[in-house]
Parts: structure tokens; C-alpha cells; sequence
């Protein structure tokens, strides 16, 4: 879906590059976590994906196109599409509705295809019941769940989210979880931008940034091993993966088990 290869970018007048000797492949059909501490360079390398930010060294390729090449853009951006932090910034239409059909418009598609891909794809994130109204009156959570929505009309193979939960509450983050969750069993590769490590537990791999450089790649499993090194990755260790360990030691869960709520709680209160 994705390769880097030696990709380094430096904002104009910086001093320091904010990614440097970038090498990190996405196959299709995956769920990366990106993590990492403030300033490590999540939100840049979230950009030279589909080509917002041309690497200043190295090669990119996005669904097999080089991003550097102008002539490409229109092909990479309509199969690779992202969802920011603040929602505000997507939303281009004042009815729910008319937001999600802005992108399918844009297309020339037909009106008929544009209201099925309408009525799919806020089904898909649970605002079928919100097609008329206005988008000034839907709460943080459902914005975010539109601008989800949006991309989605456009039928990408690969979502992008750069902290696209940070602005939101426990149930506001939860809603879009359970989006991406559904999403990834029907195929959709996920780059799955966050600091918070509690929203990683569905990833099929993850990566660790620091300092514009890749600090770790595994699964979960390796990176909870790999705890030692949570301070100098500027990363916390979610609750739930430190009550489970907590259970391992006193012999209550099988170890090397990363359980889900659901399953913790079976074992508790059986």
C-alpha cells in the first residue's frame, strides 16, 4: 500500500529534520499504530503518505505511484485518504448529508450512485438518523464520524487518522474505534495515528517514532515487553495492560495474554 525508503523531510527554515532514514513498508490489509511522543513525527510521516509533504530525501510510493510526481496526486489521494484531528477542518457543507456527497460530486458521479454511497457510508459510522441535519449541531464525536464518513465516499483502500481522537471523550473515542474496528474486518488498511496506547490493542503491527526516527517495530505482544523503554519513547503504559500483567504475576491470567475488557472481566467476576 505504502513503502519508504530512506525518507527523511525537513520544514522550510528548521534547523533539524523532522523525519530522517525513514524505512517502513504498509501491506494491504493491515491496522499500524503509529506512536509516539509529542514532536516525534507521527503527523508528518501521516502526510508524506498521500502525499501532502514530499519527502526532502528518500522515495515514497503510494498504491505503486512515486508521491513526488504531480501527475500522480489525483491517483494517490483518491486511494489513500485521511482524517485529521480536528474535524472542523474537513467538514465543507452545513447538512450532513451534502458533506459526505461533496467528495462522490467532485467525481461527477452519477446522483443516483452519490445518494447510495451517502446512505452506505453514514450506516457505516451510525448516522443514518443524522442525513438532514445540520453540522453545526452534531457533538465532537459524531463530527469526527463524519469526517470519517466523507472519506469514505470516496472509496479509499487505506484510511489514514492523525490523532483523529484526541479532541474527543472516552465515548466519543470509543464510537470511532468500534468504526475502525468494523472497517479493518472488511479488508480496509488502517494507519492508525495516536500517543494513546489503549486505542492500539486491535493493531496488527505497530511502529514507535522518536526523535524522526523509527525507535521499535513489532506486534503488541513485543511492544508490552518491551516496557523498559516506555519512558525514553515518552509513552505510557495503558491501565488495562498493566492490570493484566498484574494478574499473570499472581498466576489468574496465562501469561503473555492480552486480554480485552470483556475478557477480564469473565475472569474476574465469572
Amino acid at each position: 500500500m505504502c513503502a519508504l525508503r530512506d525518507v527523511s523531510f525537513t520544514y522550510p527554515g528548521a534547523a533539524t529534520p523532522a523525519l530522517e532514514d525513514v524505512d517502513l513498508s504498509i501491506r494491504s490489509g493491515e491496522w499500524v499504530a503509529l506512536i509516539g511522543a509529542n514532536g516525534s513525527g507521527k503527523s508528518t510521516l501521516a502526510k508524506i503518505f498521500n502525499a501532502l509533504l514530499i519527502p526532502t530525501r528518500g522515495d515514497c510510493f503510494a498504491c505503486g505511484f512515486r508521491t513526488d510526481r504531480e501527475e500522480n496526486l489525483w491517483a494517490i489521494r483518491s486511494q489513500i485518504a485521511m482524517v485529521f484531528q480536528n474535524p472542523d477542518n474537513q467538514i465543507v457543507a452545513s447538512v450532513v448529508e451534502e458533506d459526505v456527497a461533496f467528495g462522490p460530486e467532485n467525481l461527477g458521479l452519477p446522483p443516483v450512485t452519490i445518494h447510495e454511497r451517502v446512505l452506505k457510508c453514514l450506516g457505516q459510522v451510525g448516522l443514518e438518523d443524522k442525513r438532514r441535519t445540520p453540522t453545526y449541531a452534531l457533538s465532537g464525536g459524531q463530527k469526527q464520524r463524519l469526517a470519517i464518513a466523507g472519506a469514505l465516499a470516496m472509496e479509499p483502500r487505506c484510511l489514514v487518522l492523525d490523532e483523529a481522537t484526541a479532541m474527543l471523550d472516552p465515548q466519543g473515542r470509543e464510537d470511532v474505534l468500534e468504526i475502525l474496528r468494523n472497517l479493518h474486518k472488511k479488508g480496509m488498511t488502517l494507519v492508525h495515528i495516536t500517543h494513546r496506547l489503549d486505542e492500539i490493542l486491535d493493531a496488527t503491527r505497530v511502529v514507535v517514532l522518536g526523535k524522526g526516527r523509527i525507535s521499535w517495530e513489532g506486534d503488541l505482544s513485543g511492544l508490552f515487553a518491551a516496557q523498559d523503554h516506555f519512558e525514553e519513547w515518552g509513552l505510557e503504559m495503558p491501565p488495562l495492560v498493566r492490570f493484566s500483567r498484574l494478574l499473570q504475576e499472581w498466576n489468574l491470567l496465562p501469561k503473555d495474554c492480552l486480554p480485552t475488557l470483556k475478557e477480564l472481566l469473565e475472569v474476574l467476576c465469572p
